[in-house]
C-alpha cells in the first residue's frame, strides 16, 4: 500500500516537515568510534529530516551517530544523523538529531508500519 501525507493526521506544525510521534527501540555508535558494541535507545519522534532520541547520554550539538532504525520489511536499516539539541529528560537525556540524507518515503513506510 502506498504511503502518503494523506493518510496520517496533521496537527500545527511551525516545522517544515511533518513528524509522527513513534516508539522504536534502537541501536546508536559514535561515528569514527571502532567498537562493536552499540548501545540501545528509544525513538520518540521521527520525520524524514530528523529524529527524536531519548538517550543515556549527552551530546554536544553537531555530533556525528550511526543508528540503526528497525523496519516492519527491511530490518535494521543504518542512518547517520547529527545531534542539533540535547536536553535532560527522562532520567536521561532527550537528543534531536537531523539526518545527513533524508529518509526516502519508502523508508519513512517502512518505519511508520
Amino acid at each position: 500500500m502506498p504511503f502518503s501525507d494523506t493518510d496520517l493526521p496533521q496537527t500545527f506544525e511551525r516545522r517544515a516537515f511533518v513528524r509522527y510521534p513513534r516508539r522504536l527501540e534502537m541501536l546508536w555508535q559514535l561515528l569514527g568510534v571502532a567498537s562493536r558494541d552499540q548501545t540501545s535507545a528509544r525513538v520518540f519522534d521521527l520525520s524524514s529530516t530528523g529524529v527524536g532520541l531519548y538517550l543515556d547520554h549527552a551530546f554536544d550539538p553537531g555530533t556525528m551517530l550511526l543508528i540503526r532504525l528497525p523496519t516492519a520489511l527491511q530490518g535494521w536499516n543504518s542512518h547517520l544523523v547529527r545531534v542539533q539539541n540535547c536536553r535532560p529528560a527522562e532520567g536521561g537525556y532527550q537528543v534531536g538529531c537531523a539526518f545527513v540524507k533524508p529518509l526516502s518515503v519508502a523508508q519513512m513506510q517502512g518505519l511508520l508500519s
